[in-house]
């Protein structure tokens, strides 16, 4: 068996074809029973900077490699051609893959390095990935012990490595943050400013509670759902607008940030270029940190708009991260160090699987003479023409099964402790051949 993980994020493809392979909650489910029924059982990652499946699959499935299938996969299920994804796919295997979830799980892999949001995102996708009545939930053994450790080494290292100390609280490193930082750094003071806030979710919170912190005075929240955009306003000290009124919203703000989960644009470029026309020469400036996009990116080009999407805001990101490489050096050891404990046990199965074989194989040996020793000596009884239990006969049996269950023990200790010291492959090929496993007897560990 191998771990595997196939995937898009940040560094590898940009914005426009991350969007199209994002799997919102509402179709997890779908998508997971669709992995599991054409691939394996496994994890899906998804959020605004990655969509990463993980698998754990045997070395083939019929004649099509495991990487094949998820390609064929992520291609059918997002309708984006293959030869369209292919540039930007990255796969790991097995010691590569845990390492590479541990960093994820730990915001060493994010666009903002020490971000705390992704620990709950993988929480969330390994949550609904296990949870019952989802056919009987598609983690199991080796991958869901892989997730539980991954989630303990996000916590660890955010909390033992210092992680992001440098800014007070780690929990401000997000990508709202970012984002409002690239406001800030574009437009000045904030409390001069009008900011309409698009979004009252995890993101614009986030947003929402960083836009109060950098003095944004004059703020309005607008969200599908009024009561919820009701509630962060008056938690930072805003209004709140219908979203029936977004337009207007637009047309009186001087900044908007845009942080919904839509799967369309909520902003079009004709609908932009009338409102543009009727404020007069007024500047706005646009941050959508949403993926799928909220701001349709035609807008761009129009006079006056400056626009910004998640992708632009890599320049603000990487200038968060000047001053923490100490930190981040420390953290990576952390991971290094806990994706090493894990392949210690994972190589382990190999052993255990051998251990388990060849004892498998010696009890059926020590089963199959004692019975053949017993026909015997039964055989002899009936030519004798005895009739009836043997009390004799029965008490021999029961010595005889004890003896030779010893004896096996006995004989096959040392071979366990060399198989298990130290999971050496080659001594497990040495005796797998000694003991001829090769294609027989049924598997208890990984292979």
């Amino acid at each position: 068996m191998s771990l595997l993980v196939l995937g898009v994020n940040h560094r590898t493809a940009p914005v426009e074809v991350r969007e199209r392979l994002t799997v919102d909650e509402g179709r997890l489910p779908s998508a997971l029973e669709s992995l599991a029924s054409q691939v394996a059982p496994g994890v899906i990652l998804s959020t605004c900077n990655r969509l990463e499946i993980y698998t754990l699959t045997s070395d083939h499935t019929g004649d099509t490699e495991p990487v094949s299938q998820l390609r064929e996969f992520l291609s059918t299920y997002s309708g984006v051609p293959q030869a369209n994804l292919f540039p930007y796919l990255y796969q790991h295997q097995d010691a590569d893959c845990v390492r590479h979830l541990f960093r994820v799980a730990s915001g060493l892999d994010s666009m903002v390095v020490g971000e705390w949001e992704i620990l709950g995102q993988v929480r969330a996708a390994f949550s609904a990935a296990s949870s019952p009545g989802s056919q009987a939930s598609y983690v199991k053994g080796p991958l869901s012990r892989l997730f539980h450790q991954a989630l303990r080494v996000g916590r660890r290292v955010h909390h033992d490595s210092s992680l992001g100390s440098n800014m007070g609280d780690y929990r401000r490193r997000s990508v709202s943050h970012v984002g409002v930082r690239l406001v800030h750094r574009l437009v000045g003071d904030l409390s001069q400013k009008r900011v309409l806030l698009i979004g009252a979710g995890n993101a614009g919170q986030l947003a929402g509670r960083a836009l109060a912190a950098a003095g944004a005075a004059n703020l309005v929240v607008t969200n599908r759902t009024y009561e919820r955009a009701q509630s962060l306003s008056e938690e930072l000290g805003g209004e709140a607008a219908p979203f029936e009124r977004l337009q207007r919203a637009v047309r009186e703000a001087d900044v908007v940030i845009s942080t919904t989960s839509s799967p369309d644009y909520l902003l079009h470029r004709n609908v932009l270029q009338e409102i543009m026309e009727q404020r007069a020469n007024r500047p706005l400036l646009m941050v959508d940190i949403a993926v799928p996009r909220d701001i349709d990116p035609e807008i761009a080009p129009l006079e006056g708009v400056s626009l910004y999407d998640i992708d632009g805001l890599s320049r603000t990101s990487d200038a968060a991260s000047v001053g923490m490489e100490p930190e981040i050096a420390h953290a990576e050891d952390l991971a290094a160090q806990e994706a090493a404990t894990f392949m210690e046990w994972w190589q382990s199965l190999d052993a255990i699987s051998a251990v388990a074989t060849i004892r498998e194989y010696a009890e059926e040996v020590r089963r199959a003479e004692v019975e053949k020793t017993l026909s015997r000596l039964r055989h002899r009884q009936a030519a004798n023409s005895q009739t009836g239990e043997d009390p004799e006969l029965e008490d021999l049996a029961a010595h005889l099964d004890a003896m030779t269950v010893a004896l096996v023990k006995k004989l096959m200790h040392h071979p366990t402790m060399y198989l298990k010291e130290g999971n050496d492959p080659a001594r497990q090929e040495v005796i797998r051949e000694m003991f001829k496993m090769d294609g027989t007897g049924e598997r208890h560990g990984r292979r």
